[in-house]
C-alpha cells in the first residue's frame, strides 16, 4: 500500500497476522480448493503450427507408451482439463482474502470510546470492530437476528432472557486478550452506560444513549452465559432501540479501566479500542484507517477479506481513485452526474443504487402565538399540499429521489405504500384538486392573498449544496397559496435553535437519519402529546392511542399495520405534525468487479458492518496485486 504519509506518522500494534498459509488453509476449509487461489498464465512459447506439425509426424515414428504410462499420461491430462475448467469458472460463493477497500472522511470520527460516540463515520469503523447482542437483519424492515447472544427468550412482556453464543470471545491481544465474552459483560455495559460517569466518577454528557439504555429496569445474570433483563412496562420496541441500535456496542471492562477518558478525548488512537468483532485496528493517520481481520475471529460465515481499509481526503478525488483501483465502491458522496459518468466509462461495472437516508423535509412548527400566519394548522396543511414534489424530486435530484410520506419509502413494511400514500393531497396528480383544497382550508383560516406574510428559512448548507433551491420552494408555496413568502437563508444549526427556543418559521433542509426502521419511539418523542420533542400544543387523543398500542404490541406485522394507521390519520389532517417529509434522494453508484457486496451493505444506513459479510474474487486478472496490509511492527524493525 502506498501514502504521501510519512512512516512515522503511523501507529502501530502488533497482532496475529494470517499467514499465506493460514489463508489457503481458510479457503480449502470453505470449500475453495488451492488451485482456485492460483493464476492461469499463457505461455509465449506455443509453436507455430508448421512446428506443430513437424511435431505430431516425429510422434508417429516413436514407438508407443506401455498401457501403465498411457493411463497415467491420461489422468494427468485429465487433472489438467479439471484444473483449467475450474479456474476458468467464476467462483460460486465467497473467498477469503483479499483488502477491501472504500472512501470514508474518517478524519472527521469524534471518539474511539464505543458508548461515547456518536458520528456515523465513527458508528462505521465501530461496525466492523464490534458486536451488539443482536441485530437488525435488514436495516430497512425492523426483522432482527441474532450476533453475540442468540434472539432471546421473553417469558412475558417485561423479560428478556439471553443466551451468550458459546464461541464469543474478545480479540487476542490487550487488554481482555482473547477471554470469553461472558454475560457479566453485557451487565456490565448496560450499567456503564446507565451509570454515566467519567474516570474519576463525575458525570459525563457524553453518555448519549443513557436514556435508552435506562429502559433496562434490571440485569441478572444466571450463568456465564445467561442473562435476564427486564423492563418496567411492556416496551415493543425495546429490542430494536436498545440492543440492536446502531450503537448497541459491547465493550470490555478491562478496556474503561485501562484506557480512562483519554478514550474518550483521544481520537487519534485508534487502539483505544476493544472488542470482539471481525477485525481489529492496525493502522491509522487520520486520512486512512486500515482494520485486519482478527486472529480470532470466532465465525466462519464473514470477514472473508484480509482486511478493510477506509480512504479520506477530498471527495473531489473519489473518481479518479475509483479509476486507479484504490477504492471499490462509486457512490455517496459523488454526485449523481459524476456516478454516471463513471458507469459510461466502465459499462461491464456493476451497479446499484441506494435511498439517502436523510430526508428532505419542511418544518412547520405550530404556534402559540394567535398573530403568527403559522397559528392555524389548516395554513400550514395549505403549504404542506402547495409543495410540487415531483417538481421538486427533478430540480433537486434530476428525478433521482422519490415522494415520501411520513415515513420514507424505503423501509419496508413500514411506509405507506405508493398507492396508498397517492390518495392523499400533495401527493397524487391531480394538482387541480390540490389547488381547490388549498383554497379550501385557507378561506376558513380567514387567509387571503398578501395577508399573510409567510417566513421561509433554507438552511445555508442545503442551499449551498442544491442553489436556488430555496427561492424554487417560495415559488411553489406563493404559486399555490397566493400567500406572501419571505425567503432568508440560516445557518443550519441556528436555525434549528432558534426554532426550539420559539421562533416561529418555515424550515426547509435535511432531516434526521432514522436509526431504525420501528418508528415507535421517535414518534413517541416527536407526535405524542406529552412528547420531549413535541413542539406544539396541538393534541390528538386518537394520535396518542395509535402509538400507546405500538408501544405494547410485540408482533411486527401488526405494529406495521398501526404505523399505517398513524400515517392515514396524519396526511389525512385529523391529526397535525411539525415535520412534513417530502422525498429521499436516490444515490447511485458502481463497484469494481472483483467486489462480491453483501447485497444489505447498500440497505440505507448504518450498513458498514455487512463489508464483513462481502468478498473479493481476487482471481480476476484486474484485482490489483499490489494490495496488502502493512507488516505488523516487529517485521519491520
Amino acid at each position: 500500500m502506498s501514502t504521501s504519509t510519512p512512516a512515522a506518522h503511523w501507529t502501530r500494534l502488533p497482532r496475529r497476522r494470517l499467514s499465506r498459509r493460514s489463508l489457503l488453509g481458510a479457503s480449502a476449509r470453505a470449500g475453495v480448493g488451492v488451485v482456485g487461489l492460483a493464476l492461469v498464465g499463457c505461455s509465449d512459447d506455443e509453436p507455430e503450427p508448421q512446428e506443430r506439425q513437424q511435431q505430431a509426424m516425429s510422434q508417429q515414428d516413436e514407438p508407443p507408451e506401455p498401457p501403465e504410462v498411457q493411463e497415467q499420461s491420461s489422468q494427468q491430462q485429465s487433472q489438467t482439463t479439471e484444473q483449467q475448467a475450474a479456474q476458468a469458472m467464476p467462483p460460486s460463493g465467497p473467498l477469503q482474502g483479499g483488502i477491501i477497500r472504500s472512501w470514508l472522511p474518517t478524519e472527521r470520527h469524534d471518539r474511539w470510546d464505543p458508548h461515547r460516540s456518536r458520528f456515523r463515520h465513527t458508528q462505521a469503523a465501530h461496525s466492523l470492530m464490534y458486536n451488539r447482542l443482536i441485530r437488525p437483519a435488514a436495516a430497512s424492515s425492523g426483522d432482527l437476528e441474532a450476533d453475540l447472544c442468540a434472539l432471546p427468550e421473553l417469558p412475558d412482556q417485561t423479560t428478556y432472557v439471553f443466551t451468550v453464543d458459546p464461541g464469543a470471545v474478545f480479540w487476542d491481544h490487550e487488554p481482555a486478550n482473547g477471554r470469553a465474552f461472558t454475560a457479566e459483560d453485557i451487565r456490565w455495559n448496560i450499567e456503564r452506560q446507565q451509570t454515566a460517569v467519567d474516570a474519576s466518577g463525575l458525570p459525563d454528557p457524553h453518555f448519549f444513549r443513557r436514556n435508552a439504555y435506562d429502559r433496562t429496569a434490571s440485569a441478572e445474570t444466571t450463568s456465564d452465559q445467561s442473562i435476564t433483563l427486564t423492563t418496567a412496562e411492556p416496551d415493543a420496541a425495546y429490542l430494536a432501540s436498545v440492543h440492536a441500535s446502531p450503537f448497541a456496542w459491547m465493550t470490555s471492562p478491562e478496556a474503561a479501566e485501562q484506557f480512562g477518558d483519554a478514550w474518550r478525548d483521544d481520537p487519534s488512537d485508534v487502539f483505544l479500542n476493544s472488542g470482539t468483532g471481525p477485525y481489529t485496528p492496525l493502522l491509522y493517520n487520520g486520512f486512512e484507517l486500515t482494520l485486519a481481520r482478527s486472529g480470532n475471529w470466532w465465525r466462519d460465515d464473514s470477514a472473508w477479506a484480509e482486511g478493510v481499509t477506509f480512504t479520506s481526503g477530498d471527495a473531489n478525488n473519489i473518481v479518479s481513485l475509483y479509476g486507479a483501483a484504490a477504492v471499490d465502491r462509486a457512490d455517496y458522496p459523488l454526485s449523481n452526474e459524476s456516478v454516471e459518468a463513471l458507469r459510461e466509462q466502465y459499462p461491464d461495472h456493476p451497479t446499484y443504487e441506494l435511498p439517502l437516508a436523510a430526508p428532505v423535509e419542511l418544518l412547520l412548527p405550530l404556534s402559540a402565538d394567535p398573530e403568527s400566519p403559522l397559528a392555524d394548522p389548516r395554513i400550514l396543511r395549505a403549504v404542506g399540499i402547495a409543495i410540487d414534489r415531483p417538481r421538486l424530486i427533478e430540480r433537486l435530484y434530476s428525478g433521482h429521489a422519490r415522494a415520501s410520506g411520513p415515513l420514507p419509502w424505503y423501509l419496508d413494511g413500514w411506509a405507506l405504500s405508493g398507492q396508498a400514500l397517492a390518495a392523499h393531497p400533495g401527493y397524487h396528480s391531480d394538482r387541480d384538486a390540490d389547488l381547490a383544497e388549498i383554497a379550501q382550508l385557507l378561506s376558513a383560516a380567514g387567509a387571503t392573498a398578501g395577508s399573510v406574510p409567510l417566513p421561509l428559512v433554507v438552511a445555508d448548507i442545503f442551499e449551498g449544496f442544491f442553489p436556488g433551491s430555496g427561492e424554487a420552494l417560495r415559488a411553489m408555496i406563493a404559486d399555490g397559496t397566493g400567500l406572501e413568502v419571505e425567503l432568508e437563508n440560516r445557518p443550519f444549526a441556528e436555525s434549528i435553535d432558534q426554532l426550539r427556543s420559539g421562533e416561529r418559521f418555515c424550515f426547509l433542509g435535511w432531516g434526521a437519519v432514522p436509526q431504525g426502521a420501528d418508528p415507535t419511539d421517535d414518534w413517541r418523542r416527536t407526535l405524542r402529546t406529552d412528547g420531549d420533542g413535541h413542539w406544539s400544543d396541538d393534541a390528538s387523543a386518537e394520535l396518542d392511542a395509535l402509538i400507546d398500542d405500538m408501544s405494547t404490541t410485540f408482533d411486527l406485522a401488526a405494529r406495521q399495520q398501526l404505523a399505517h394507521q398513524v400515517q392515514e390519520l396524519l396526511l389525512s389532517g385529523d391529526a397535525h405534525q411539525w415535520r412534513i417529509p417530502l422525498l429521499n434522494g436516490i444515490q447511485l453508484g458502481l463497484h469494481q468487479p472483483w467486489l462480491h457486496p453483501d447485497p444489505r451493505l447498500f440497505d440505507y444506513a448504518w450498513s458498514t458492518d455487512h463489508l464483513s459479510t462481502s468478498w473479493l474474487d481476487t482471481s480476476l486478472d484486474t484485482y490489483p496485486t499490489g494490495r496488502e496490509l502493512p507488516p505488523p511492527e516487529e517485521e519491520t524493525s
